[in-house]
């Protein structure tokens, strides 16, 4: 009598089971990287609103600010970057046209614009970032007599393989850096 065996043997589907193992130790670590770079989007998209906010603001009254309220932008949404200005506003820009005084405790990073009190309006919800509070370094508004200048920067963790933190900076001439790579 002959027997017609159909299917796999255990030595057959083990050989599967390490080829596939092989093949998804080679590909998890390309394709993290992959969705880290796609992350960045998030900082430069941010930062591109607050350049065009800050221009918009200058263009009307000749002097940039680092107050997200003054300068009309609001973050919105669960973040993964902490965007915005580091130092306290400088710039006197009631002296400069602007109807009212804004007040110290406007919002000038995304992480302030979850602290209580804050003048920008949040819809119930705050900005939640994945890495808790990242603090953003080397940003300023610095004003000179009318003439001025900002920097402002984005930190953020978007690699979960790494503890790198990613930090891109924009400026007042649109120079986009990124300062330190995250996606290592």
């Amino acid at each position: 009598m002959v027997r017609n065996n159909k299917g796999f043997s255990l030595v057959e589907l083990m050989v599967v089971v390490a080829i596939i193992g092989i093949l998804s130790a080679i590909a998890i670590p390309s394709i993290n990287k992959y969705m880290a770079k796609a992350r960045q989007s998030e900082a430069k998209t941010n930062l591109a609103s607050i350049y065009t906010a800050n221009k918009a603001f200058f263009a009307e009254f000749n002097i940039y600010d680092s107050r997200f309220e003054t300068i009309g932008y609001r973050p919105e949404g669960k973040m993964r970057y902490n965007v915005g200005f580091q130092t306290s506003p400088v710039c006197p820009v009631i002296n400069f046209g602007y109807p009212r005084n804004p007040t110290a405790t406007a919002a000038q990073n995304s992480v302030s614009v979850c602290t209580v009190g804050s003048a920008i309006p949040t819809n119930g919800s705050c900005v939640v970032l994945a890495d808790g509070n990242q603090t953003i370094t080397g940003d300023t508004v610095n004003c000179n007599s009318g003439a001025a200048a900002f920097t402002a920067a984005s930190a953020g963790r978007i690699a979960s393989s790494t503890n790198n933190i990613d930090r891109w900076t924009i400026n007042n001439n649109k120079v986009l850096a990124n300062t330190s790579d995250g996606t290592q």
